[in-house]
């Protein structure tokens, strides 16, 4: 087991315990907890992709830099100096949001929580970088107390841990207080899709629905980080509205945008919108890139066919 899964389960224990406990009540309480959950995502994930390749977690992984920092004692002594290697070498890794968008790619916990760890990075972000006054407490104890033990009990799965190294054997006091406080989040959009897709199957037979459905879709995407994706209700294009992840490219020696986080979906034929983080987890709503200016395109000359088609029919 890598240094960053020992450290990750120091972290987590201690939240484990804060929880059963119940002793997160106050704000600072809230804070400190969320903080150190966020740390222990993010040594997990780091940890992850340590166990495929150290190289995974650098930020600068070009070869020269990457083999100077790992395996600087592999090196016989007449290429210590020599030019393919750094010699001041850069030992940084990789931000929170960099782990959890390459975790996505190999640990289906990372793929299924992605918004859920990406609200809490947002709210690490927050902790560090701004005034407290900015933060959701409430959001922020709900993440704790629901969401802690769901997630981490999935990592725990996924790698073979057990409970032990995780949860102080807490694990059933965890699972009662995620329980008190789980909505049944299947059974929740279940009956929102049921409703708005009624409602839809009616109003689309009204002349100039469709029409005009498309027409707010198009200008919808006109926004730079808009994107389509097929509406999870009644199979139309939604649009899902994101914003960039930045990260530092030492290379370039700026930020590049290294991916989207999924702000909420809307879609204007059956007025389905989703914002909460579970929800967009849950449905696993993810932009279509690739296809945003095909679904311009084509909603663009199916609305002109139409109309064209009702301007043929005045007399």
């Amino acid at each position: 087991m890598n240094n960053f899964y020992k450290d990750s389960h120091v972290l987590f224990k201690d939240v484990s315990r804060k929880i059963a406990d119940k002793k997160i009540v106050s704000d600072m309480d809230a804070v400190q907890n969320t903080l150190f959950f966020a740390l222990g995502i993010e040594k997990l994930l780091k940890g992850m992709l340590y166990d495929i390749n150290p190289i995974l977690i650098l930020e600068n992984s070009d070869f020269k830099n990457a083999f100077a920092v790992y395996y600087q004692d592999r090196l016989i002594d007449e290429s210590k100096n020599t030019k393919d290697i750094q010699q001041d070498p850069n030992g940084d890794v990789i931000a929170f949001h960099s782990s959890v968008l390459r975790a996505t790619l190999i640990s289906k916990t990372a793929f299924d929580f992605k918004n859920t760890l990406m609200k809490l990075k947002n709210a690490r972000d927050i902790i560090v970088h701004h005034s407290f006054e900015k933060l959701d407490i409430a959001e922020m104890k709900l993440l704790l107390n629901r969401d802690f033990y769901p997630i981490i009990k999935s990592f725990s799965d996924e790698l073979n841990w057990g409970e032990l190294h995780c949860f102080n054997n807490l694990h059933s006091k965890l699972a009662l207080i995620s329980s008190d406080l789980q909505d049944d989040i299947s059974k929740q959009i279940k009956l929102k899709l049921e409703a708005k897709l009624a409602a839809w199957n009616v109003s689309k037979g009204v002349t100039g629905t469709i029409e005009r459905s498309k027409r707010f879709t198009i200008e919808m995407l006109q926004n730079i980080f808009a994107y389509p994706t097929q509406c999870p209700c009644c199979g139309n294009k939604a649009v899902v509205f994101t914003k960039p992840v930045m990260d530092y490219n030492p290379f370039l020696k700026q930020e590049i945008q290294v991916g989207l986080d999924v702000i909420n979906l809307v879609c204007w034929f059956c007025k389905l919108e989703i914002e909460k983080y579970t929800e967009l987890d849950h449905l696993k709503i993810k932009p279509d890139i690739e296809g945003k200016n095909e679904t311009i395109l084509d909603y663009s000359v199916e609305e002109n066919y139409a109309q064209q088609n009702v301007s043929a029919m005045v007399p």
